[in-house]
């Protein structure tokens, strides 16, 4: 990880806006080798749940989603959070970038972190990493090329979440003349996206993630399941579904 230190006090620096895009709908249908779409949703929840408890004490927390969700009801969430569920029908990129419009209309009056909803790893330290790194833009990368966090510090930055969304926001900021900052850390770096990822909750995370993922039958072994290049392997009821609907 790489970061300033922080405050003795563990304070920040100005009032800051956090926006977690979430989608309901067909929630993360790349697990659906391993997961049905019930499965799905409820990972999905649980992960949401899990980023938004260290959130929590960092700012104004807004979940960006579409129109008609339920989203309020389906989370449950600790009486503790505050958070506004904010309906957009626009797609990723027109929606966060007409939130940092909105905000830089006002005065720019606080700082803006995106803050991606499958980060099953994510800890407080992740957060209070980035919040302390310099920068008029902050990016977090993600595996694959993706960006996972941003810290935004001026209101000239844009959005660029598609495919390599990566090396496409660090050009962008490059391009607009802002100072560029990279936050690393293996448990913010880390999205569920793939089955194998599954893996990665159950061996590192502390939340209601993995207790989902436990409930569902899914555990790790060294003799079967899905590889991941001789490393610690995924086995669970839902893989072997999986195989079973192959071999019909």
């Amino acid at each position: 990880m790489r970061a300033l230190s922080l405050p003795e006090n563990g304070a920040m620096h100005g009032p800051m806006k956090i926006v977690v895009p979430f989608r309901l709908d067909g929630a993360k249908s790349r697990l659906s080798p391993a997961l049905d779409p019930d499965e799905r949703r409820m990972i999905a929840l649980a992960m949401l749940r899990d980023v938004l408890a260290v959130l929590g004490e960092f700012g104004e927390l807004v979940i960006l989603t579409r129109p008609g969700s339920t989203l309020r009801e389906d989370l449950i969430l600790r009486a503790d959070l505050d958070i506004n569920v904010m309906p957009c029908n626009l797609e990723l990129n027109d929606a966060l970038n007409a939130v940092i419009e909105r905000q830089a209309r006002q005065g720019w009056r606080r700082d803006l972190l995106i803050v991606m909803a499958d980060l099953a790893l994510l800890e407080r330290e992740d957060i209070a990493g980035i919040l302390n790194t310099p920068g008029d833009v902050v990016l977090c990368p993600g595996r694959g090329g993706g960006t996972n966090m941003i810290l935004i510090r001026s209101p000239c930055f844009r959005t660029c979440y598609r495919g390599l969304s990566y090396p496409k926001h660090r050009d962008y900021a490059r391009k607009m003349g802002l100072s560029l900052s990279v936050f690393e850390s293996f448990r913010a770096g880390c999205d569920i996206d793939q089955p194998e990822d599954l893996a990665e909750i159950l061996l590192h995370g502390r939340g209601e993630a993995r207790a989902v993922l436990e409930g569902m039958g899914f555990e790790l072994s060294l003799e079967a399941g899905i590889s991941m290049r001789g490393a610690l392997i995924l086995r669970c009821a839902a893989y072997e579904k999986l195989n079973s609907r192959k071999t019909r």
